[in-house]
């Protein structure tokens, strides 16, 4: 009954969960606050559970259904398409970590990216489980549009995606949102990496253009059988380059962070410690965002365990620790 329930709230939309989450702590604090039986308060909170448990199936009468490979391109499509395209988004980094074997992704994601905090990390599993289900149960007739850009991640997920859907009857178009924003020819010269920095309203530009461009069966296969062959890859990293994925070495881009510190320490003075914050924020703006926040952090804290860095705090996330340069006697730089 509770795993039925469980899966009941995680259909429920936030404005419902949100609905009768504050009706429940609304009767729950009137029972209270008067003589009410133990038996009679359990018995109301059977009833409570009884409702939610039997509220009509999620909406399923979609004309179209888009799949994006991060939560703010998901959200940005929710926000532009009208109320008959559906959203599907997940919430992955597939340029980092190991890709073959799911625990030992999760083990390796645990281990060196600090925003999996207990809470995270379950939400971040549920959210990935929830949205592999409603690829699952996606109608053999309704149309898919598959999202990505020229960045690691999001080539990596237009694959995985490919693959799980390799025996779908469904036409699908597969946009590549870097491209497709470039041929607009803007007048602002931005040239996205991510699709999730593209405006809603844009996107819906996007999608009205490229929404007849069928992808033949025959490349839907191709892109498939490459997931199968990045799933055997011993890199943990993995960058877009020369129109490819390519897997590079954990410390492919150390030194480069290495000179950026050098330079924000040059900014605030020698002896001061610096917020690791605004060094990856630097460092990610100097890298045009190809690499995620989260694996910057895990690189500068690597080279803080190597001796690179003084510091100060605990690196349980960037906010909560400053670093500062040691030369090679081991004292600030």
């Amino acid at each position: 009954m509770l795993e039925k329930l469980k899966e009941t709230i995680e259909q429920l939309s936030e404005k419902d969960a949100k609905t009768w989450l504050r009706l429940t702590l609304i009767r729950l604090d009137q029972i209270t606050k008067i003589d009410v039986p133990k038996e009679e308060m359990i018995e109301e909170i059977q009833h409570i559970v009884q409702i939610i448990d039997h509220q009509p199936p999620p909406r399923t009468d979609y004309d179209i259904i888009h799949i994006a490979g991060s939560e703010s391109t998901a959200g940005s499509l929710k926000v532009g398409l009208e109320r008959n395209h559906k959203v599907i988004g997940f919430w992955e980094m597939f340029d980092i970590g190991p890709l073959g074997d799911s625990s030992a992704r999760q083990e390796w994601l645990q281990d060196h990216i600090n925003i999996f905090e207990d809470f995270l990390e379950e939400e971040f599993s549920s959210n990935f489980r929830k949205a592999i289900g409603e690829l699952n149960r996606i109608p053999p007739h309704i149309p898919v549009v598959l999202w990505t850009a020229d960045n690691a991640h999001e080539q990596i997920f237009h694959r995985y995606i490919l693959h799980q859907l390799r025996n779908s009857e469904n036409e699908l178009v597969l946009i590549n949102a870097t491209t497709a924003y470039q041929q607009l020819s803007l007048s602002n010269q931005f040239e996205p990496i991510h699709s999730g920095e593209i405006m809603p309203e844009t996107l819906k530009v996007i999608f009205e253009n490229e929404s007849e461009n069928l992808l033949p069966i025959n490349a839907r296969n191709q892109l498939s059988d490459e997931w199968l062959q990045l799933k055997e890859t011993k890199n943990f990293l993995r960058i877009w380059k020369n129109r490819e994925i390519q897997g590079v070495p954990e410390d492919y881009i150390d030194q480069e962070l290495l000179h950026c510190a050098q330079k924000v320490q040059k900014d605030v003075g020698e002896n001061e410690f610096v917020k690791a914050a605004r060094i990856i924020g630097e460092m990610h703006g100097q890298l045009e965002g190809r690499f995620n926040t989260a694996f910057l952090e895990y690189r500068l804290r690597t080279l803080v365990y190597k001796g690179y860095f003084n510091l100060k705090g605990i690196p349980k996330s960037m906010r909560h620790y400053r670093v500062s340069l040691r030369n090679r006697e081991g004292e600030n730089a």
